[in-house]
């Protein structure tokens, strides 16, 4: 009986993965695409018509028999509200079954503050931005809440965060849930951004790819044909815990030679205020971590010397994290996201696309493209929102796979 829920689950969110991504499309065409019987297509657009998720369009044009109908999204039916907790700021998105931001608010992070008062502010946060955007809240059918890693995603709360320490162990997922009275669904920010990637079709054609994002800390989000990989406890994609040094520094992590050690942001803003204290850098530092990499990140397209230094020495740790990845899982696509590379993504792109092309194994067999993400600093939060979305209406969940 489960496995029958799965494989309808599973079939229910192919058919609006298609017809998010390719429509207008008739009935006909969603079973070609699909492989599945045109009663089965049948029965699940009856289904998708009558809760509004999908609307008929018009007819195509008749070519002797009974003229196609089309059928596409209806994507203001349903809307997800996606949340990222990062440690200089807090962004909120409300978000159509699109990926479109249909309302947006960014406010400081939690800092030292207690994550009960945190929780109390976000619940306001949530009901100014419904507010403001003009929806209806029984449109909304939940909310996505993205975080660093590492996290306990069945308990709902973040273990043991750099970057958000006092929250290690807090139900977050629980008193949001409890607080603002909608479903919430929890994963890692590196996650969330790369299923908001698939949902904007960004992805398209690219079957296997890894979303390496860069915020506060380093993490990835994997997928694999087509979808989501989890591992066993949600903690999956650690590339920023990754040994890029065997002899190297002791990570708080437990490993050493992490690459959060050599290339995150943190460790950037580090050297630049070092460098700045001996008087090779002339750059203003506010001691927010994610404005202050922005201004080495600026200084470096600049021509800065030291700041160039600096950014390609980070993107040359990545790169050698990403090789490691791509060669484990032969993967086709890589996109950078995260606030870190909305001001210094092109040395990243540059320098991780050229490593790959000489040291990828696979090098010979495929490309590995490497590009931006479409999101820019909205990754998690808009991929949060659809993370809920997907759940609620096409849940597609890979929890393991054999290298064998």
């Amino acid at each position: 009986m489960i496995e029958k829920t799965r494989r309808r689950e599973s079939s229910r969110g192919k058919v609006i993965d298609l017809i998010r991504s390719s429509g207008p499309i008739s009935r006909v065409e969603l079973a070609e695409k699909t492989g599945l019987t045109q009663a089965t297509i049948s029965t699940l657009v009856r289904t998708l018509l009558t809760e509004d998720i999908i609307v008929e369009s018009g007819r195509g044009e008749s070519t002797g028999g009974k003229p196609r109908m089309f059928l596409e999204l209806n994507p203001a039916s349903r809307l997800g509200v996606g949340v990222h907790i990062g440690q200089d700021y807090i962004t909120y998105i409300i978000a159509d079954l699109r990926g479109h931001v249909i309302g947006r608010r960014r406010v400081d992070g939690p800092g030292d503050t207690s994550p009960l008062t945190v929780v109390s502010r976000m619940t306001r946060d949530i009901d100014a931005l419904i507010h403001e955007s003009g929806v209806d809240r029984n449109s909304i059918v939940g909310m996505g809440i993205a975080t660093p890693g590492p996290l306990d995603r069945a308990a709902g709360t973040v273990r043991n965060a750099p970057s958000l320490e006092t929250w290690s162990d807090f139900p977050i997922r629980r008193a949001l849930s409890s607080t603002t009275g909608f479903h919430c669904e929890f994963d890692n920010d590196a996650t969330a951004a790369a299923i908001g990637e698939y949902w904007l079709g960004a992805t398209e054609g690219y079957a296997n790819y890894a979303s390496v994002y860069m915020g506060s800390g380093i993490g990835s989000g994997i997928v694999m044909d087509g979808t989501i990989y989890q591992g066993v406890s949600s903690n999956v994609g650690e590339i920023g815990h990754v040994t890029v040094d065997a002899r190297g520094l002791q990570c708080p992590c437990g490993n050493i030679g992490c690459l959060e050690l050599y290339a995150s942001p943190r460790i950037v803003v580090a050297q630049a205020a070092e460098a700045a204290a001996r008087g090779d850098l002339d750059i203003p530092l506010t001691g927010v971590i994610s404005e202050d990499f922005a201004a080495v990140g600026t200084a470096a397209t600049n021509g800065d010397g030291t700041a160039l230094r600096l950014m390609h020495e980070s993107a040359e740790y990545v790169a050698s994290a990403v090789i490691s990845m791509v060669n484990l899982l032969d993967l086709q696509l890589i996109v950078l996201a995260g606030s870190a590379f909305s001001t210094a993504g092109g040395f990243y792109v540059d320098i991780i696309a050229e490593a790959l092309s000489h040291r990828a194994m696979a090098r010979a067999i495929h490309p590995v493209e490497v590009r931006l993400s479409v999101n820019g600093n909205d990754a998690a939060a808009l991929g949060a929102a659809t993370l809920v979305l997907q759940d609620r209406l096409s849940p597609r969940t890979l929890r393991s796979v054999s290298f064998a």
